[in-house]
């Protein structure tokens, strides 16, 4: 059976091959995720919790 998206792969494969020595990918500074840790934006953690109906056997 040949998958669809199995020349695909291939190719992303390929291309990823090719290029990362030249991209350098490994000198790249980390990522700087930024997170608001004061506001909360109005959200509770408990939210889903007051929406659930308790499930009864039947």
């Amino acid at each position: 059976m040949i998958d669809e998206w199995n020349g695909f792969a291939v190719l992303l494969a390929n291309m990823i091959e090719k290029y990362a020595g030249e991209l350098d990918l490994d000198s790249l500074p980390d990522p700087v995720f930024h997170e608001d840790k004061i506001t909360n934006h109005g959200t509770d953690k408990n939210v889903c919790k007051e929406n659930v109906e308790t499930l009864k056997a039947a």
